[in-house]
């Protein structure tokens, strides 16, 4: 509803697409996005950076480095 103050939660993020969508519909409902959570982020991929960019409050619960070597490197 208009005015409401909005986290949006989602499982993994990579590009940013689906975030920046979500975002958009909660702002053209005339409410506020107060942060994004994101469970995995694909740091090696643009998505956080651009949602940052863009103003928005993005927190990770993990964020992964690179899948190289067909190991898992987190970020520290």
């Amino acid at each position: 509803h208009e005015g409401e103050r909005i986290l949006i939660i989602d499982d993994f993020l990579a590009n940013g697409e689906a975030a920046f969508g979500l975002a958009r519909i909660v702002e053209q409902a005339g409410a506020e996005v107060v942060g994004i959570g994101i469970v995995i982020e694909k740091a090696f991929q643009p998505g956080g950076r651009l949602l940052q960019e863009a103003g928005y409050r993005v927190e990770s619960l993990v964020r992964i480095a690179s899948l190289e070597g067909a190991k898992v490197h987190f970020v520290e």
